[in-house]
């Protein structure tokens, strides 16, 4: 008996260090209460709240207590099942979002990488040269030449009727 209370004289030491000095209890006292095994619930009880929960996914003290006691379980029971039930219900709602959004990032995401990607070899319809973006001296560049094209033909017109002209004078 000595060497067994020695052995828990030293447990207690390297425990009272560990935890800063404050004497910490080892074995629980006896009064203390344990916990009550899981109980699994029958298939029946589960089909039973599972239909009830299909009409009242939020039942009130009495509805638990009526199907409480219908299907022989406790209310409190009763009410942790709805709970735990209704958090799986959020939970995969919430899953099957995140998988949609997800998907439609990746959407977004290939379609942004294949705009950038023609933005990157995009080149001037006009001369051939690669467009920057945003680039407002290529716009500019666009309208010049436009300007030019439109003097030239003013100017060739201008030349033809003047040849008229003279044929008929």
């Amino acid at each position: 008996m000595s060497g067994s209370g020695e052995a828990h004289r030293a447990v207690k030491e390297e425990v009272d260090i560990k935890s800063g000095g404050e004497p910490v209890e080892i074995n629980p006292p006896e009064n203390t209460p344990k916990r009550k095994r899981y109980n699994r619930h029958t298939p029946q009880q589960i089909q039973a709240m599972e239909e009830f929960f299909r009409d009242c996914p939020h039942p009130d003290n009495i509805q638990r207590a009526e199907l409480s006691q219908g299907i022989g379980i406790d209310p409190l029971q009763v009410k942790f099942w709805f709970q735990n039930k209704r958090t799986q219900l959020k939970t995969k709602h919430e899953r099957q979002q995140n998988t949609n959004l997800r998907a439609k990032n990746e959407r977004l995401r290939a379609e942004n990488a294949r705009l950038n990607e023609a933005l990157a070899n995009a080149s001037c319809p006009s001369c051939g040269r690669m467009a920057a973006i945003g680039d407002k001296l290529l716009d500019e560049r666009h309208l010049r030449m436009d300007n030019a094209r439109l003097r030239y033909e003013i100017y060739r017109i201008q030349e033809q009727q003047q040849t008229m002209s003279q044929a008929f004078n």
